[in-house]
């Protein structure tokens, strides 16, 4: 039992520890791939932020559609760029069927079309026309089709 308590207490003592020049080049091998990560994940985080925008802007130009075809009314899309937001509002129930808030960078302006974009009872868009969506650097232009009610968004 004392031999072996001897023999323990000899490999114990024989165990070293990691230098200090060991443990620096770790350290400093995951602070540079901590900063790798994080310098990148700024444009990943950019671009999601505008795709996501348009994303949800294309479904909700198809709702604001569909709601004025199924309920035969006029359907309304105001865009408030001042409170960066856009309201679907119906004309017979004058009642918001969607508000949208969105990213404050994102500016929507109109070329051809105002701040109004308004569906006919039969689904198709009232006036065609022209808007632009910009965020960062990249702009989209969003173009507006008369007869079925359809869009097109382009990145220019």
């Amino acid at each position: 039992m004392v031999r072996l308590l001897k023999l323990l207490q000899k490999r114990v003592l024989n165990q070293k520890g990691f230098t200090l020049l060991e443990s620096l080049l770790v350290l400093f091998i995951v602070s540079t791939m901590s900063l790798i990560l994080i310098t990148n994940i700024a444009p990943i985080y950019h671009k999601k932020v505008i795709e996501t925008f348009l994303n949800q802007f294309e479904k909700d130009m198809l709702y604001a559609q569909q709601y004025a075809l199924v309920n035969e009314e006029l359907v309304f899309v105001l865009f408030k760029s001042e409170q960066n937001l856009y309201k679907i509002e119906s004309n017979e129930q004058e009642v918001d069927l969607l508000t949208r808030n969105y990213h404050p960078k994102i500016k929507i302006e109109g070329a051809t079309l105002t701040n109004k974009i308004t569906y006919i009872s039969n689904g198709s868009i009232q006036k065609s026309g022209t808007m632009f969506i910009s965020y960062k650097d990249s702009t989209y232009k969003v173009i507006f089709y008369l007869g079925k009610g359809r869009f097109n968004i382009e990145k220019l």
